[in-house]
């Protein structure tokens, strides 16, 4: 796995083409994108910035669900919950769109040696799917899911709902986190703030991909903050913006305590 996005960390807007948009159960969808040569500079953790109609100011982000430097595209994974997903679940097979990509700091590797537990809530499957697939090494992989399933993954998983689906664990992802931990666990998270925290509190090191609504998607407008331990500075934490010092930031890193957001 590479560990590192492109070294100059350029963005590209490129016009995407869609491959194809299938309708998943759930409210969800998952899209292929035919982007050339700028998927092989797609990493597990990145994200693309996506316009979704010409009646909309703001892009939408979204990580990568996979990519495909071989064939050209990138996959997404989405759940439609406002206008932007609304207008994308629309796009048909040869629409074109404009994107920035490959948006945001990845996912690097794990220390040797450990036991790898990736822990997905809801869309935040995505980025995980994605580093699942591309780790060459063994994985648990959980996926904290409320609605009926949207896709069957390429790999074992093991889902969670507090809903009584029979097929899966009932409770919160995190509570089934609890019984896979072992002394040398290394966690790989995302999805909403709360199960974030609350990986957190599971005591492990590992990795967080924040998800947050963003506005320019390139760090000039600092739309996107999350509050980050630095013991450089006075108060022992700043603002980062998500979209450039992120979305991948180390568990022990996020200062909780001081999100704006409710969690």
């Amino acid at each position: 796995m590479t560990t590192m996005p492109d070294p100059d960390r350029r963005l590209y807007r490129p016009q995407a083409e869609v491959v194809f948009n299938q309708s998943l159960p759930g409210g969800h969808g998952w899209m292929r994108l035919a982007v050339g040569e700028l998927a092989a500079k797609a990493q597990p953790g990145h994200f693309v910035h996506l316009q979704c109609a010409p009646s909309l100011t703001l892009p939408r982000p979204f990580s990568l669900l996979d990519a495909d430097p071989d064939n050209g595209t990138v996959d997404l994974f989405y759940r439609i919950v406002g206008q932007g997903t609304a207008f994308m679940a629309a796009w048909r097979a040869g629409e074109r769109t404009t994107l920035l990509m490959p948006a945001g700091r990845c996912f690097t590797t794990p220390p040797p040696g450990a036991d790898i537990l990736l822990i997905a809530g809801g869309a935040g499957m995505a980025p995980l799917h994605f580093l699942a697939r591309r780790l060459g090494m063994p994985f648990t992989f959980l996926w904290g899911i409320e609605t009926e399933l949207p896709m069957a993954l390429p790999f074992a998983c093991q889902l969670a709902s507090r809903a009584a689906f029979p097929d899966r664990f009932q409770g919160f992802v995190t509570e089934l986190a609890a019984r896979h931990l072992t002394r040398n666990t290394y966690l790989y998270a995302c999805g909403p703030h709360p199960m974030l925290q609350a990986v957190s509190r599971l005591g492990h090191p590992g990795q967080l991909s924040l998800e947050e609504r963003m506005a320019c998607g390139f760090g000039g407008c600092a739309a996107c903050v999350a509050p980050i331990r630095d013991p450089a500075t006075t108060s022992g934490w700043q603002y980062r913006k998500i979209c450039t010092d992120g979305p991948v930031f180390a568990i022990d890193e996020v200062a909780w305590e001081h999100y704006a957001h409710p969690h």
